[in-house]
């Protein structure tokens, strides 16, 4: 064998080497991303989906899905109120304005836990406010009575409250105070 050859079969060598080495490090180089592309999918991203979906829940009502309809905001008497005129009148107060033509004996109920009809009495709505009075005393037996007030928000039956855009209240609402002789 002469120098030459050697030589020729020494760098034959090393260039398969080398192709060899190269082929490997590619495999390992995707070998490692593939296993770093899994991790960051489990781990990571599972989290961050997590953390995202949390931050969506926190986004305001207003935002997500245009105007919210109208809440009660305020009933009087409260409930810390137990010794009231037989006669007194129930105020509830919206945080916004609602339509009031849909405030009718259909959609806004009064009962007594002494009577088993609802109370008759006199309705009045303006922007925000309804205000309901008895046309004569609640029913109150020796022990006082529960009266309770309801304020229909789903249409159902006859209609339901609306607030001035045209939203449902969405919910039935209902709320009892305690009333003694």
């Amino acid at each position: 064998m002469t120098k030459k050859e050697v030589a020729g079969g020494l760098v034959g060598g090393l260039a398969g080497g080398a192709l060899v080495g190269v082929v490997a490090g590619v495999a390992a180089g995707v070998a490692a991303g593939l296993t770093m592309r899994y991790a960051y999918d489990k781990y990571v991203h599972e989290e961050q989906k997590e953390y995202i979906h949390e931050k969506i829940k926190a986004i305001p009502q207003k935002l997500r899905r245009g105007p919210s309809p109208a809440k009660v905001k305020v009933v009087y008497p409260d409930r810390q109120i137990f010794a009231q005129s037989m006669d007194s009148p129930i105020w509830v107060e919206f945080d916004k304005d609602i339509d009031s033509s849909t405030i009718t004996k259909d959609t806004v109920i009064v009962t007594s836990s002494e009577s088993e009809e609802p109370v008759d009495g006199f309705l009045d709505a303006g922007n925000r406010i309804l205000m309901f009075r008895p046309n004569k005393p609640y029913p109150v037996g020796d022990a006082g009575a529960k009266i309770t007030i309801s304020l229909i928000g789903t249409d159902v039956g006859e209609g339901a409250i609306i607030d001035a855009e045209g939203n449902l209240l969405g919910e039935d609402f209902e709320y009892t105070f305690q009333i003694v002789k």
